[in-house]
C-alpha cells in the first residue's frame, strides 16, 4: 500500500489532548506512522496526500453494543442464515457510512464469526469492523444464547464459544425491560456463577460485558470483576460507587431509553419500564461523570445511533471532548483493543473520520451524515462525500483469488 497523508485538518486524536491545528497524519500499510503539525512532519515525494484543509479528523467511533444479527440461537436454516447474513452486511455498511468504524455484534455468537473473519480478510468490503460476542445466559434469563447454569456448566459454555471463534462474552446479571414475565430488579445469575464466567473468560483474553440495570445483580457483576456494565438504567449511588471503586467501565446505552427509541416500542410493559427509567438513567450518567467513573459507548441500537449516544452524553454533562474520548479511546480500552484502534497515534490502525464541521463546537454535527466527508479503515478510504470522491478507489481490491472447484470430477 502506498504511503498516504491526511493534511491540513484539525486533529482530534481521541486522547483528550488539545487538538492539533493544520495537522498531518502519515499512514503506511494501513497503520498510522506519524502524527503532528504540518511543520513537524516532512512528507516524502511518493506520499499520496488527502487534502482535508478546513476539516476535522478524529478516530472512528466504536459501538460496543449493537445487534448486527439475531442472538446466537437463530434456527439453523440455510435460507434464514443467508437473509440474516445479507442484512448484517447492510447494517455494517450503514454503520461505516455513519462514521462507526468498529461494532460489537453483541449476541451474534458462532454464526457471526465467519462474517467477522470475511471482513477482516477483505472478502467483504465497505463494512465496519466487527467483534463477535457470544452469549452465556441463565435458563429463563433475560438474554437468549447458550443456556448454562452453575459454575462448571458456565465454564463449559465459555470454552465452547471461545473455540468457535468468539472473542468476547456477553451475559445478563439482571432481568430487563423486554419480557413480560421478568422484573427488572431480578438477578439472573448468582455471584458465584458470574465469578466462574469471568474467570474462564479472562483465561482466554475475552472481555465480559454484563447486562445489568441495577440492584443486587449489578453488584454481583462488579464483585465478579466483569470488564463492563452495560445499561445501568436503574443504577443507584451504591452501584455507581462500586463500579468506580472497582475501576470498571460503565456503558450506559442511553439510546435504549431515549425518547425516539421508546416511541417505537410496541409492548406496553416495555414502554412503561423504559419511560420510568428515563430520568434515573440520565441522572446516573451525570453522577458517574462527576464521580470520575470510566464511561464507554454502546447503544443497543442500530447503524449511526452511536452519534445520538454522544449527544446524550453531552446532555448528561460531559463535554464534547469527553464524549468523543468515551466513544473512541475508552471504548477501545473497554474492549481490550486499544493497542490497535481508538486514538490517532503512531502504530494504530488508520480507522479515521474526516468531518466538515467541528464536533467540539457542536457534537450533534456527527448525527448528520452529510458532515462526514470521509471514512477510512485500515488506511483504506471506504466511503466519502461527493467532494472527496477523488480519494475513493472504485476498484475491487479484495484478497488474492483462489480457485475453488465444486463437484469437480477428480
Amino acid at each position: 500500500m502506498n504511503k498516504q497523508a491526511i493534511v491540513g485538518s484539525t486533529i482530534i486524536d481521541g486522547t483528550g489532548n488539545a487538538p492539533i491545528t493544520n495537522g498531518t497524519i502519515v499512514i503506511h500499510d494501513g497503520k498510522i506512522v506519524q502524527v503532528g503539525s504540518a511543520d513537524q512532519v516532512q512528507l516524502t515525494p511518493d506520499t499520496v496526500q488527502i487534502d482535508a484543509t478546513g476539516k476535522f479528523t478524529m478516530p472512528g467511533i466504536i459501538d460496543s453494543h449493537i445487534h448486527v444479527t439475531p442472538n446466537q440461537d437463530v434456527p439453523n436454516d440455510v435460507r434464514i442464515n443467508l437473509r440474516v447474513g445479507f442484512n448484517a452486511i447492510n447494517t455494517l455498511r450503514q454503520s461505516l457510512g455513519a462514521g462507526v468504524t468498529t461494532v460489537v455484534s453483541i449476541g451474534g455468537g458462532p454464526a457471526a464469526v465467519e462474517l467477522t473473519n470475511a471482513i477482516k480478510e477483505g472478502y467483504v468490503d465497505r463494512c465496519a469492523n466487527q467483534i463477535t460476542a457470544g452469549v452465556v445466559n441463565a435458563s429463563g434469563g433475560h438474554v437468549r444464547g447458550r443456556h448454562a447454569d452453575g459454575p462448571w456448566e458456565i465454564r463449559k459454555a465459555v470454552r465452547e464459544l471461545a473455540s468457535a471463534g468468539c472473542t468476547m462474552i456477553k451475559t445478563a446479571a439482571t432481568a430487563g425491560f423486554q419480557w413480560e414475565h421478568e422484573r427488572v430488579h431480578w438477578p439472573d445469575y448468582t455471584e458465584e456463577e458470574l465469578t466462574a464466567l469471568v474467570d474462564e473468560a479472562r483465561m482466554r483474553d475475552m472481555p465480559v460485558a454484563a447486562h445489568a440495570h441495577g440492584h443486587e445483580g449489578l453488584k454481583y457483576a462488579v464483585n465478579a470483576r466483569v470488564h463492563m456494565i452495560h445499561h445501568g438504567a436503574l443504577i443507584d449511588d451504591e452501584g455507581l460507587e462500586a463500579i468506580t471503586k472497582a475501576d470498571l467501565y460503565f456503558v450506559p446505552t442511553l439510546f435504549t431509553t431515549s425518547i425516539g427509541r421508546v416511541a417505537l416500542v410496541e409492548q406496553p410493559w416495555t414502554k412503561e419500564r423504559m419511560e420510568a427509567a428515563y430520568p434515573i438513567h440520565r441522572e446516573g450518567v451525570s453522577k458517574a461523570h462527576k464521580m470520575g467513573t470510566k464511561i464507554a459507548l454502546g447503544t443497543d441500537g442500530g447503524p449511526g445511533d452511536a452519534m445520538i449516544e454522544l449527544s446524550e452524553f453531552v446532555d448528561c454533562g460531559l463535554s464534547p471532548m469527553d464524549a468523543i474520548v468515551a466513544g473512541t479511546r475508552n471504548t477501545a480500552d473497554a474492549l481490550s483493543i486499544l493497542d490497535r484502534v481508538g486514538t490517532i497515534e503512531s502504530g494504530k490502525d488508520a480507522d479515521l473520520l474526516i468531518i466538515d464541521q467541528n464536533p467540539l463546537d457542536d457534537i450533534t454535527t456527527l448525527q448528520d451524515q452529510q458532515n462526514i466527508a470521509l471514512v477510512m479503515t485500515h488506511g483504506k478510504v471506504q466511503t466519502t462525500s461527493d467532494e472527496m470522491k477523488i480519494y475513493l478507489d472504485p476498484r475491487l481490491t479484495g484478497p488474492p483469488k483462489r480457485i475453488v472447484r465444486v463437484n469437480a470430477d477428480m
